[in-house]
């Protein structure tokens, strides 16, 4: 079939039962300067930065757990992450223009979040991105020269330091340790195809459109996230607190003013901790938005039809949400059950059986199992007019049905760990396109007044009709590709969307009924001055005091490339942000007595 349903694997939503909405609230006089919702990417790095500071204390809220599963630090273990404990795996409504479908969306529940499950690349976007952010949106000092130097202070390229990267920062980004040769035919069928070679595409004095090996957060062939990075070295400091595994419920305001957050405790019972300071909410695209709502802050209508008291009408809250739909083109390999035993080319499940190729990972950091999957691709304009690419190319060397979380989950259900991995998956390859700069945009919603009912997400993927064109296009492209040399030496038979699809009608009609996330949801919380925004230029939710969003909802519009590094460079301006204001209300402070 062309569309299979992801995998149905049992997530564990949080550790207790919630309590009745009339359930009295606990107040044990808990009180820090700084409280944090969310220990994602966001969530990390202003934990870690806000609590350099010996006389600043600061209490971090995570509803996952601490990542001790080894399958979250070796980049090869990624194929048993979606659908995991670790996943909260939401999934949209029908959605009417992808043929009714659920679109699947995997969110990490884990310290860490979605860097922690995600495919580890290391992707800015172009100066336009941020051009835009300013010059449309309003969102003043987040220009291209304002957030490279926040980029570059997170960033620890194993390259080294130049114009446009850092070599000191918490977050190590590296080259791959080990490339697969069928992505460097890839690479070079590219250029074959027309498109140059890149070998950078974070050095913004050059386009980004290209093709090229990925850079990844990885050391030493290990997973790097914002948790190992940025959480870990601070854990031993006595001002920060990691509440791990308790639910924030609301937020508590009083008088216009965020005073604390409303949690569940171990017993199912609500519990206050109070913010001397700020509130800050880094909860993620999802979760940020159904906080601030079910807190009294978003469209009044909503909120006044689910009974929730109005503290303040912003009707941008859930709105403007982005993510990036992908197709996939896929090949069996010649002899697709003969070539798997080519496991360091082909990848299925004798990767991971091979005894040299555990070895050389274990001891060496190197071979296959430091894949992040997605190892080479690149960024291509299907419109030459376009200020900048619409199209994220990813070569990955493992053959893909459509959904590739089904083949992820065929994976994944035939055992836990590679060694007894039972699956039997064909050799192949699969080239993924993705939509980069979508125009669609979707909007998430209140299920219900329970912090325990997922909202309600309605991705809108493809409603723009510009949207659908480029992943037709892309496809295209990707077919062109397949047919150079070297790449075309590596494949056999194409399986999907299968030879027979060869116009732009059969081909849109395989897009809409198998396009699936690339795992970059932002846009719900969007930040500048013009209408719709939700918080201002300093991450401030407009109208409540003492409220700051700061994570990847607070992007007015998707980057070109994966949004981890985005994310982590808005959370180190966010910190920088929240340190001049408590330094600037010190001095008043002092200044009045």
């Amino acid at each position: 079939p062309l569309h299979v349903n992801p995998p149905r694997r049992t997530v564990v939503n949080a550790a207790v039962t919630a309590p009745a909405p009339s359930a009295p609230i606990t107040d044990n006089g808990r009180v820090h300067d700084y409280v944090i919702i969310g220990g994602g990417a966001a969530g990390c790095v202003l934990a870690n930065r806000l609590s350099e500071s010996s006389n600043t204390s600061v209490c971090l809220f995570e509803a996952g757990k601490t990542p001790d599963d080894v399958r979250l630090h070796i980049p090869l273990g990624f194929p048993y992450l979606p659908g995991s404990k670790w996943d909260w795996a939401y999934n949209s409504d029908p959605e009417p223009t992808l043929d009714g479908r659920r679109i699947y969306l995997p969110r990490g529940k884990v310290l860490g979040g979605s860097h922690a499950i995600s495919v580890m690349l290391y992707h800015r976007g172009d100066p336009f991105d941020y051009l835009r952010w300013e010059d449309e949106f309003g969102a003043d000092g987040w220009g291209p020269e304002d957030v490279v130097p926040y980029f570059k202070k997170a960033e620890k390229n194993s390259r080294g330091s130049d114009k446009f990267h850092g070599a000191s920062g918490p977050l190590s980004v590296s080259d791959l340790k080990t490339l697969n040769p069928i992505s460097r035919a890839f690479v070079d069928a590219c250029e074959n195809a027309g498109i140059e070679k890149n070998s950078d595409f974070n050095n913004w004095d050059r386009p980004q459109s290209g093709a090229g090996a990925f850079q990844v957060t990885q050391k030493d062939g290990v997973r790097v996230t914002p948790a190992t990075s940025y959480l870990q070295p601070a854990m031993s400091r006595r001002n920060l607190k990691v509440m791990k595994d308790f639910l924030v419920e609301k937020i508590l305001i009083e008088d216009g003013v965020a005073k604390g957050v409303i949690f569940i405790n171990d017993d199912g019972k609500r519990e206050v901790v109070r913010a001397n300071k700020e509130v800050i909410l880094a909860a993620g695209s999802i979760a940020s938005p159904q906080l601030l709502m079910l807190s009294g802050v978003g469209p009044a209508d909503h909120l006044e039809e689910l009974g929730i008291p109005v503290i303040k009408d912003l009707p941008g809250v859930g709105q403007n949400l982005q993510d990036h739909p992908s197709a996939m083109l896929s090949f069996h390999s010649p002899n697709p059950y003969e070539d798997k035993k080519k496991s360091l080319t082909y990848y299925t499940e004798l990767t991971g059986k091979s005894v040299s190729n555990l070895l050389n990972y274990f001891f060496n950091g190197s071979g296959p199992l430091t894949s992040p999957m997605c190892e080479a691709g690149g960024f291509i304009k299907t419109d030459p007019s376009l200020e900048s690419c619409d199209v994220q190319l990813r070569f990955i060397p493992f053959f893909s049905e459509p959904d590739p979380y089904s083949s992820l989950g065929d994976f994944a259900r035939g055992g836990k760990m590679y060694l007894t991995n039972k699956s039997n998956r064909p050799a192949g390859v699969t080239l993924q396109t993705v939509l980069t700069r979508p125009k669609s945009r979707g909007v998430v919603r209140l299920r219900s007044i329970d912090v325990r009912d997922k909202p309600q997400i309605a991705t809108n993927w493809l409603i723009e009709e510009a949207d659908v064109k480029s992943l037709v296009e892309g496809i295209k492209m990707t077919r062109k590709i397949a047919e150079q040399s070297p790449l075309k030496e590596y494949i056999g038979k194409e399986i999907y969307p299968g030879p027979e699809v060869t116009d732009d009608a059969s081909i849109t009609n395989y897009v809409k009924t198998t396009c699936h996330t690339a795992n970059a949801i932002v846009g719900t919380c969007r930040m500048g001055s013009s209408a719709g925004a939700v918080v201002d230029s300093e991450l401030r939710v407009i109208g409540i005091a003492n409220l700051r969003v700061i994570d990847s909802s607070v992007m007015p519009t998707i980057p070109g490339g994966q949004t981890g590094a985005p994310t982590i460079m808005i959370a180190e301006k966010g910190a920088d942000l929240v340190k001049a204001a408590a330094k600037a209300n010190a001095a008043a402070a002092n200044a009045s007595v």
